[in-house]
């Protein structure tokens, strides 16, 4: 303001003031500038399996201007690729791309009824309120206060459902396995945090600070039904155990 560092939002701005908008600097998380040949799990021609690393846009946003799986694919193998469903961008794991034909109706009856099973590591510094096993089945809405959250409601809201196993300590650490039955926004991240066991890297919902996000989906399912037979992709997750 008139040469000067203005940090008060309530500043008040004079006829003839001149206001000088600095912009903040840029980012310096690496983004993928190519599709990497090792994030491939199979090709079998009318289906793709890819591992998508955390830290990239599953697709571009209304903003644009962003690396993303799908135009990384597109480059590598083709403009008639298409991307089938997405994960969070911080959320590593398989991902599923298509090319014309009829796997693509196939995959969109077995999303919509539910007959896809994929299967999830999550990696939480503590088990909080977790028990060996179990289910949640709770209704999300998105919060209050942050739009880019989700949070849990008693009334209203989006029904979802988990399934869940604590398989072992990792490090100082907890591997949780999950089975997600739907897939609601942020779904496993809300879920965790809800029983006191927030994901080690989740900024979001209270997990303990890490370089990324410690959730991975592992396993995909594909079910038998007419001419396709059932197909099952597996990618371990690569967790460094905290501490």
């Amino acid at each position: 303001m008139n040469g000067k560092t203005v940090w008060l939002g309530s500043w008040k701005v004079r006829q003839g003031d001149q206001i000088e908008i600095l912009q903040p600097p840029k980012s310096k998380r690496p983004t993928a500038v190519h599709f990497d040949p090792n994030w491939l799990v199979a090709d079998e021609g009318d289906l793709i399996v890819v591992s998508k690393p955390a830290g990239l846009l599953s697709q571009a946003t209304q903003a644009g201007g962003e690396d993303n799986l799908l135009s990384l694919a597109v480059k590598f193998f083709g403009s008639e690729v298409r991307l089938f469903h997405r994960l969070d961008r911080d959320t590593s794991g398989l991902c599923l791309l298509t090319r014309p034909g009829p796997v693509n109706a196939y995959l969109d009856a077995a999303f919509k009824q539910r007959l896809v099973r994929k299967e999830y590591l999550a990696l939480v510094s503590d088990p909080g309120q977790l028990d060996a096993e179990g289910q949640l089945r709770l209704y999300l809405s998105v919060h209050d206060k942050r739009r880019d959250m989700m949070q849990v409601v008693e009334r209203g809201g989006q029904f979802s459902m988990t399934d869940y196993r604590r398989v072992g300590e990792f490090g100082s650490g907890w591997l949780i396995w999950l089975r997600p039955h739907t897939g609601r926004t942020h779904q496993l991240r809300v879920h965790l945090a809800y029983l006191d066991a927030p994901i080690i890297g989740d900024r979001l919902y209270g997990g303990l600070k890490a370089e990324r996000l410690m959730l991975h989906a592992e396993r995909i399912v594909l079910p038998e039904t007419g001419d396709f037979p059932s197909r099952e992709w597996v990618r371990r997750a690569e967790f460094s155990p905290p501490g």
